[in-house]
Parts: structure tokens; sequence; C-alpha cells
């Protein structure tokens, strides 16, 4: 099942996106609007409920002391951050520039906050996931069999549901989910999402403790009735087959789904095991995370010039006339670690030079620049280093 890109309305989706944005737990065993709308007790005491603010309409994750985490194509939605029953005003935003995750400083001190999970082992783990937004609605059927149901009414409450983690899914460049299905194998509490829980949290056991594993991105949809893309529908789908879904924008297509077992739909939610880097350059931008000496800063201003999958991709360099261009990227804005361009001609020796340079793109803090360097001698190399 491949990813559909989410957008944060479902008339978005209608426009010629495939992904509505989540929005609200749904459960398979349980219709009833008052479930699952108390903090978890028994095992699952502890399990992200008590990390969850409410941010407008949708939910964030305390994770420091001075800062929480939502979806970001949710991150305008409120002035404040109610945890606790306390209403903490908002300070700065921090956008990640590959993935939906936005984090928010706070003016203030948050009592508790989260713990991140970092094991990278997530699939085949059990989960809790928590929402806020619409009720489980009526039953989409199909030659008479049910095969789920459809979103229901918006009511803005948090629920939380269980499920299991099916496995991990790429969306391109440092930009990866946390993929669970409807497939009614989460226990008694199985859980999918719908338009409303963006921005809520998935959290599984590291080491016996509850930890913040995911953050509410998107669901599988929407669903057709037929091969003209007629009866358009989004729903918590235990089992698609027979429906369509769309493959193709220009023409539309769509293609009918098929398979000897169920095919069940399911809910993503952005990897925090894969952003740890970004998260603590965020949170704590002089710390050592990972105890080897580097700041969390200059770690992550670092790691955009790795190759995948630690960063977005190693430095380019091509002949250009008499010059050597070398293409990389950098972290800019207030604290930003510097950078320089070195040369030499026998990869020992090497020399800072300041050549002219072009910035190709900016996104958020990371800027993608090309510096054109005049070539001496018959052979040069170049490299960039970042930090003192």
């Amino acid at each position: 099942m491949r990813l559909r890109y989410a957008t944060f309305f479902v008339l978005a989706a209608a426009a010629g996106l495939m992904l509505g944005s989540a929005r609200a737990v749904i459960l398979f065993q349980d219709g009833n609007p008052a479930t699952n709308t108390t903090a978890p007790i028994g095992d699952l005491s502890g399990s992200g409920w008590q990390y969850q603010g409410s941010f407008g309409a949708f939910l964030g994750t305390a994770i420091a002391p001075q800062f929480f985490m939502t979806a970001k194509h949710v991150s305008d939605a409120g002035t404040a951050f109610v945890y606790n029953g306390t209403s903490y005003n908002l300070l700065q935003r921090f956008n990640d520039p590959y993935t939906d995750l936005s984090i928010w400083q706070i003016q203030g001190t948050l009592p508790s906050f989260a713990p991140l999970y970092s094991s990278g082992d997530e699939p085949g783990q059990p989960l809790v996931v928590i929402g806020r937004g619409t009720q489980r609605g009526g039953e989409v059927s199909l030659t008479g069999e049910l095969r789920g149901w459809l979103w229901g009414a918006g009511d803005g409450v948090q629920r939380w549901g269980q499920n299991v983690v099916t496995r991990i899914v790429s969306g391109g460049t440092l930009n990866q989910y946390v993929y669970a299905t409807f497939d009614q194998s989460g226990g008694p509490n199985e859980a999918h999402l719908s338009v409303g829980d963006s921005g809520g949290a998935v959290f599984l056991r590291e080491g016996g403790v509850w930890k913040l594993a995911g953050i509410n991105y998107a669901v599988d949809g929407p669903y057709f009735t037929d091969a003209a893309g007629n009866g358009g529908f989004f729903g918590a789908l235990f089992d698609a087959r027979g429906f369509y879904d769309q493959d193709g924008f220009n023409p539309p297509h769509f293609s009918l789904i098929t398979g000897a077992t169920p095919v069940p739909s399911g809910f993503y939610a952005s990897r925090i095991a894969s952003k740890l880097g970004w998260i603590y350059r965020v949170v704590d931008p002089t710390g050592d995370a990972n105890g080897n000496g580097i700041s969390n800063r200059i770690e992550y201003a670092r790691s955009l010039n790795r190759p995948a999958p630690e960063g977005p991709g190693g430095p380019t360099v091509a002949r250009e006339g008499s010059s050597l261009a070398m293409t990389y990227r950098r972290l800019i804005g207030p604290g930003a670690p510097p950078s320089a361009i070195e040369k030499s001609d026998n990869l020992q020796t090497w020399t800072v030079v300041t050549p002219p340079e072009t910035i190709l793109a900016t996104d958020e803090d990371v800027q993608t620049v090309k510096a054109s360097v005049p070539m001496t001698g018959t052979r040069m190399f170049l490299r960039v280093r970042i930090g003192p």
C-alpha cells in the first residue's frame, strides 16, 4: 500500500490530493462516543495521555520543559497551549524542513514532558494512539458485508485507542512514518484515525516506559465506488476490497482494490526515532544528547550533509569551466554554526577559501548553497567544514 499525501481538510483532497489528514480515533469494537475518553488504566497507565495538551482544535505533546510538538499542517491552529489546565503563550515555532513535524516554544515551564522513542524497532510493537475529532460514523458495506465505518460527526473529544505497528513507510528524504492498519489485530481497543486527529500522538513502550514514537499525520483514502471515481468517501475500512483508490491525476485513474485476503486501510504518524537529531537541536541546542562531545546544534548541522539515511545527501562537486562548484547545505538563523569551504591539492593540507556563493534554496532554516572555487593547479579537492 502506497503512501498518499495528506492535506489538512478533506476538501483539499477533493481538489486533487490523495489523503485526508488525520482527525479522530475510531474504534473497531465500539461506536459509543464516550468510550476511551479518559486516561487509560491498568497495563496502559501512563501511555501518553498525560502528555497531551490542547492546541486550538487539535493536540500537541509536551516534549521538553518549554516545548511541545504537533503536526506542521495544523501548527497555526491556536494561540496558546493548554496543558493540565494551564494556558501557556506561544513564543516561536520550529518546522522541520523534511517532515510534517512542528515544535513550538512556550512561555513558562511545563511540569512534565514525554520521553522520546529511540530504539528504531517499531514494526510489530503494540501502540497507543491519541487524537481528537470525529465519532465513528455509519457503516460501510459492500455486497451485504460490513467493511468498516464512515467518518462521523466531529465533537472535538480526546480519545485513545490501540493498534500494532505494521511497518515503517518512507515518504522521501528524511521523511518516515510509523504505519498501522485497521486489521482487527490490535486488541479490544483496535483504532483508526479520521479527520481531526492530526497533531495527536502515538506511544510505544521502550524499556518498560511509554515513549512518544509518532505524531499523527494522515490516513489512507479516499475510496471510490467505481472506476470513474464516483461515490468518493473517507472511512475506517478493515477490508477495502471491491472499492477503488486513485493512482493517477493527469488524467485521473482509479484502480480496483483486490486480494486473496482483506486489505485494511491504515494511518501514518511522523516517525520520532528518525528525527531525534532535529528535535534535540531545537529543544536543547547546546546539549550533547549522544555524549560524543559535539553539541546537538552542530551535530544536526553536520547531518545535513551526510548521505541517506543519516542525512539528505553529501555535498556534490562538479566542474564548471575553470572552477569547481560544490553544492552543500547549511543551517541558518540565530545560533547557527559557521560553515567554511576548504580546498586541497593533496588531501592532507587544507586551506580555507571564500568563493562566490549562489543560494539555490531555503527551506525553513536549511539553506542549499553552491560555492564556485577557481581551479588552481592540475587537481583540486573541496570539502565543507561545519562548526569551529
